[in-house]
């Protein structure tokens, strides 16, 4: 291990205590326990690195640059794979952060794989629509088995890949899963994942579920299951001292930046892209699994209840900007609103939001009277943990 709280290779348990230090993070003996597994497989995986260059050299030194590189692959090949971890626990309980340090940390030492970055990190609904794109690509160019190309190129992208939030709830998804996986894996592949479930919960009654059955299986094979205890919820810890509803709109930006910042935490943010269906839908800032939009950038583009779906798939909650209040004038864009608002209150998201009205007068207009209704009740809901702003 290295010192120095600003060296990026300090493994997850020091980053951990660095921030404990700094008063920035409270002391959670059960994110502690995961950080130290964490250290365990970046040791792990720096072993299997080692012995990777010394066994390429020896068979090198008997066989020749070109035979030996051929006897090589094939040798390295049969080693013993390193198994994974898939992280699960409560919502709020610091999983997203723990990953986020061992990227970090594996990014900044390598792994030693020729051709093949050392670490990938996604979200898992991002990486299932990507993998949709690349099937969809080598279906395309004709490939016999369009799966097992596809598994190909995605495992070139990383020799381990991080998975942040694995949920499985489509039917398609789930019949690929298996195949694909297995794919990567026979690749040498390494998986860590985070979930809200244990890997036997996973697409739990879902249709067909006997069938993702395998997928199941070979996942606890190839990863030790880590279970995140309970303790304390830190995100419901910081949601509950922010406000949920900023008036006026126009002035009430300042509150929404600090309420993402404390959100964030230490996380990169970064703009990101989800993909639906082919079409791209910009978040303006994205931290982990929260995001920062506009309420322009989307509900006043032409998006429908499946782009708002993905939206409360890939993040936990949204701090969004400029709700208007509706008239006759912009029907259109309430009714995009309604189809957001389900979207984030069925998944049990949260929303921290700026607006022109309070949430009771926030709708105006004829056509979605009797709907919004149901929309007001369920702000109303999302809104209670915390307390009602006006931003003047």
């Amino acid at each position: 291990m290295t010192n120095g709280q600003n060296d990026h290779r300090l493994y997850p348990s020091q980053k951990l205590a660095a921030n404990i230090a700094a008063k920035i993070l409270h002391a959670d003996p059960a994110q502690a326990a995961i950080a130290l597994r964490l250290d365990q497989l970046i040791d792990r995986l720096q072993t299997a690195a080692l012995s990777r260059r010394k066994w390429r050299e020896v068979i090198r030194q008997i066989l020749g640059k070109i035979l030996g590189s051929l006897f090589g692959q094939i040798l390295l090949s049969a080693q013993a794979p390193v198994k994974g971890l898939y992280i699960y626990g409560g919502v709020g309980r610091g999983k997203t952060m723990l990953m986020d340090m061992f990227h970090e940390s594996v990014a900044a030492q390598g792994l030693d794989r020729p051709n093949r970055p050392a670490i990938w990190r996604l979200h898992f609904h991002d990486f299932m629509v990507l993998a949709q794109d690349v099937i969809h690509q080598a279906r395309s160019q004709g490939a016999d088995d369009p799966i097992e190309m596809a598994a190909a190129d995605l495992a070139r992208r990383g020799a381990v890949i991080c998975f942040d939030e694995m949920e499985v709830r489509d039917i398609a998804d789930a019949m690929i899963l298996a195949r694909l996986f297995s794919g990567m894996l026979k690749r040498g592949v390494i998986v860590v994942a985070t979930s809200n479930r244990h890997a036997d919960d996973l697409y739990k009654n879902g249709l067909h579920r006997d069938r993702f059955l395998p997928f199941i299986d070979l996942l606890k094979q190839r990863c030790e299951m880590c279970q995140l205890d309970d303790g304390t919820d830190w995100r419901g810890a910081v949601l509950a001292d922010l406000p949920a509803w900023h008036m006026p709109s126009k002035t009430a930006r300042p509150q929404l930046e600090s309420a993402f910042d404390k959100l964030a935490g230490d996380a990169a943010i970064t703009a990101e892209r989800i993909r639906v269906a082919g079409r791209d839908i910009t978040i303006e800032r994205a931290a982990g699994d929260v995001g920062f939009a506009s309420f322009a950038s989307l509900c006043d583009v032409p998006l429908g209840a499946r782009d708002y779906l993905a939206i409360a798939g890939r993040f936990a909650g949204l701090v969004l900007s400029d709700v208007p209040q509706f008239t006759d004038a912009n029907e259109n864009v309430a009714r995009r609103f309604m189809w957001l608002i389900d979207a984030l209150y069925d998944r049990g998201r949260f929303l921290i939001a700026s607006a022109d009205a309070d949430i009771g007068d926030l709708y105006q207009g004829h056509q979605w009277q009797f709907e919004f209704a149901r929309t007001a009740s369920r702000l109303g809901e999302m809104a209670k943990r915390g307390r009602m702003q006006d931003s003047v």
